[in-house]
């Protein structure tokens, strides 16, 4: 995938797949997108995820246990959400099946086995959809699009000395790199100790200039990974802090101009 294509960052998409390879494959797709997904493993425990979760986007298997996706969409269109974009994933590609399948509000199927770049394509197609169908909702992530830089406090205990804000903000400049690169390896090798560790010490760094949304990244990747709890997550977690830092860089350097 274009790494500069965006369009799933922030996005929350449920799976819907009892296969466990194909949970490893669509989980290892979206790693780096930027997009938070849960994973469930039957139509009963997808409609329950609906209910407590809004999500942009289902990837619905059609053949699972206990209750298949196609009755599970059926059930979700009826009671829960009629316009949520719903893909199926499913060996069902005849035009009788696809017809089916469109009665109760599946407008996309990505057909097994799933190709990377349609899979991508089909996700694309569905996110554009959806944000078209609904220009007049603004979406809690859109409006926290740009980081908000508090430096009150760092105002506050250097009051007029310019060059002592100059120097904290240029060590904050020269050691988060190294903090968010060295959470990233840990994540990799899956030293989650280290990932908490490191998670630990970004958040306190975050607090003397503060930037409550990367607080929020940060401290959740520490509990998560001190709780063995969505690891999976993580990944996904980390390039947001990436690109939200990026947005601190940007402003942190025109803070300095004024010094």
């Amino acid at each position: 995938m274009d790494n500069q294509d965006h369009f799933l960052l922030g996005k929350r998409i449920l799976i819907a797949e009892d296969d466990f390879v194909y949970q490893k494959l669509i989980i290892h797709a979206l790693q780096t997108t930027g997009a938070y997904f849960d994973i469930v493993s039957n139509g009963l425990e997808a409609i329950d995820a609906i209910m407590k979760e809004q999500y942009d986007l289902v990837l619905m298997d059609i053949g699972m246990p206990v209750l298949d996706g196609y009755e599970a969409t059926k059930r979700i269109r009826a009671n829960i959400n009629n316009t949520l974009p719903i893909i199926a994933m499913t060996g069902w590609n005849s035009k009788e099946d696809i017809l089916k399948l469109a009665e109760v509000g599946i407008k996309s199927v990505l057909a097994k086995p799933i190709g990377l770049a349609v899979f991508y394509k089909t996700l694309k197609e569905n996110i554009i959809l959806q944000g078209s169908e609904n220009l007049n909702e603004v979406s809690p992530k859109v409006l926290k699009e740009m980081v908000t830089v508090d430096l009150s406090l760092l105002n506050e205990f250097s009051q007029t000395d310019n060059a002592y804000k100059k120097t904290i903000i240029n060590m904050f400049l020269d050691t988060m790199p190294e903090t968010i690169q060295q959470i990233e390896t840990a994540f990799q090798t899956q030293n989650w100790d280290l990932v908490g560790k490191s998670a630990h010490y970004a958040k306190s760094s975050l607090s003397v200039i503060s930037v409550e949304e990367l607080r929020t990244i940060v401290a959740t990747i520490e509990s998560n990974a001190k709780k063995f709890e969505n690891l999976h997550q993580i990944g996904t977690m980390i390039i947001l802090l990436k690109l939200k830092y990026q947005e601190v860089v940007v402003f942190l350097q025109e803070e300095l101009k004024k010094y």
